[in-house]
């Protein structure tokens, strides 16, 4: 049977993304998923392959982008103090309006493209959380006081997607993913370690994921990469366990936790105990 044009159009696009995935031109990967989005009908969902090279695409490219931002910060905060002053401050305006906007395209995609088309809890968790790691994104570059409503933004997005979370399989990606998310969220940019445990364990579910019912052999013909992501989980759980145990001990030593928001500043909103997991 051949394709329909719209069809054989989203299946070149997407080979070209894989390809510039490979090349690592995360820009021209996520022009290309853009593109998908648009040739897709307006009231349909992306496929699964297509939604999860789109997130992958955007925070690719979101990833270099923030890291470059937060170099510059911490090597030119001494610039600020002399001549070179308003080069440095035009430059970082530069980079935060870049990200800022990336940002601020994604969560509108989201928000009136994709997350009103969603089907099933799957996609709407996938959507949810992107949209909540873009906002708090945003947020880390814009500084305590101007991110504040993009962090509340991620804070909302998280607490929307727990609920359809809990009804995934222990092992489902998307569950996991989540977990990773939140915690990256709760542990870099909140600064909470004991809040990124709890989201963790509470997510891990470890009751479930030992019983027979929900046995890793039995997850994997289902969801393909849920063994690996579950490892990997269950290994930030110790981390961040081990982190807690040394802090209360009162022992000093390096962290095994990443070092976090470069730029400093972290932004102080409502505790995740009225709205995220505990």
């Amino acid at each position: 049977m051949l394709l329909s044009a719209a069809k054989a159009r989203r299946k070149i696009l997407f080979r070209k993304a894989k390809l510039a995935e490979e090349a690592k031109r995360y820009d021209h990967m996520l022009r290309f998923m853009k593109e998908i989005v648009e040739a897709t009908d307006p009231d349909k969902d992306l496929s699964p392959k297509e939604r999860c090279l789109l997130g992958a695409a955007f925070k690719n490219f979101l990833r270099v982008a923030r890291s470059s931002h937060l170099s510059a910060v911490a090597k030119t905060r001494s610039w600020l103090n002399d001549f070179d002053g308003p080069i440095a401050a035009s430059y970082l305006l530069t980079s935060k309006m870049e990200i800022c906007r990336a940002c601020a395209e994604m969560v509108q995609l989201i928000d009136f493209r994709l997350l009103p088309f969603a089907v099933s809890n799957e996609s709407k968790v996938f959507y949810l959380t992107l949209k909540g790691d873009v906002s708090w994104y945003m947020a880390e570059v814009k500084g305590a006081l101007d991110g504040m409503g993009d962090a509340a933004i991620a804070n909302s997005a998280y607490a929307e997607a727990w609920g359809m979370v809990t009804k995934l399989d222990s092992m489902n990606p998307h569950r996991l993913a989540f977990a990773f998310s939140v915690a990256d969220y709760l542990l870099n940019f909140r600064h909470s370690p004991a809040e990124a445990f709890a989201v963790v364990d509470r997510v891990l579910n470890l009751q479930e994921i030992n019983s027979p019912e929900t046995s890793p052999a039995v997850s994997l013909l289902t969801f393909e990469g849920g063994l690996q992501l579950t490892a990997n989980l269950l290994n930030l759980r110790q981390r961040l366990k081990n982190e807690l145990e040394i802090k209360a001990a009162g022992v000093a030593g390096p962290s095994n936790l990443p070092a976090g928001n470069a730029a400093g500043n972290p932004l102080t909103i409502r505790s995740t105990s009225e709205s995220l997991p505990k």
